[in-house]
């Protein structure tokens, strides 16, 4: 367990093989992941340009813009998600993801009703 002063805090307790990936994403103006979880978490790092991220789980479905330099994390295991570049320059990111020995790293999911429909330009 990590913790410090701020209250971050953060437990990894893994129980069997992993497979382990490391992503590089380019994501040009418009494109979007279409919704989506994983089987275990993923460590995101915006390097380039913006994205928006939307959770399922947010009843408003209020978006969250990350930039370069940015990171966040993606706890999958049933976090329905989509992430958009809604600018107008490429955005890149880098994706750590951890995920069960033989799994598929992602599980799409359909559109939740809380949230607009998300197309593509």
């Amino acid at each position: 367990m990590c913790k410090d002063l701020l209250g971050w805090d953060l437990k990894t307790k893994v129980k069997g093989d992993s497979d382990v990936y490391i992503i590089q994403n380019t994501f040009p103006p418009g494109a979007h992941t279409g919704w989506h979880t994983h089987p275990g978490p993923s460590l995101i790092t915006v390097t380039s340009g913006a994205l928006t991220a939307y959770e399922a789980s947010d009843r408003s479905c209020t978006p969250i813009i990350y930039t370069a330099g940015q990171s966040f994390t993606d706890i999958g295991c049933g976090d329905v998600h989509l992430i958009r570049n809604e600018g107008s320059v490429n955005a890149v990111t880098v994706a750590v993801q951890i995920v069960p020995a033989g799994a598929p790293r992602r599980i799409d999911e359909p559109a939740p009703g809380n949230c607009p429909a998300i197309t593509c330009p």
